[in-house]
């Protein structure tokens, strides 16, 4: 199934560049999603499943390098 997320990062930390670039770069590595970065929000598209594993990865290493917080909304009726 096609999905479309659109998700926010609120590193929790003075240095908060590096846990946004660093999850950008997870996600823009993976052939099988495509990512749309924005200012406030990025926007992930393609299978639910594959856009799962990825996220669940990525925000795990985040979560690894400092406290976070991810706000997302899933669609899968709001094409990208």
């Amino acid at each position: 199934m096609q999905v479309a997320v659109e998700i926010s990062l609120y590193p929790l930390s003075d240095d908060f560049e590096k846990p946004v670039d660093t999850f950008l770069s997870l996600l823009a590595n993976n052939p099988s999603i495509e990512v749309e970065p924005g200012k406030m929000s990025s926007i992930i598209s393609g299978e639910l499943a594959d856009i799962m594993q990825a996220l669940s990865q990525a925000m795990e290493e985040v979560f690894a390098q400092s406290p976070a917080v991810f706000n997302l909304k899933i669609s899968n009726c709001c094409p990208v």
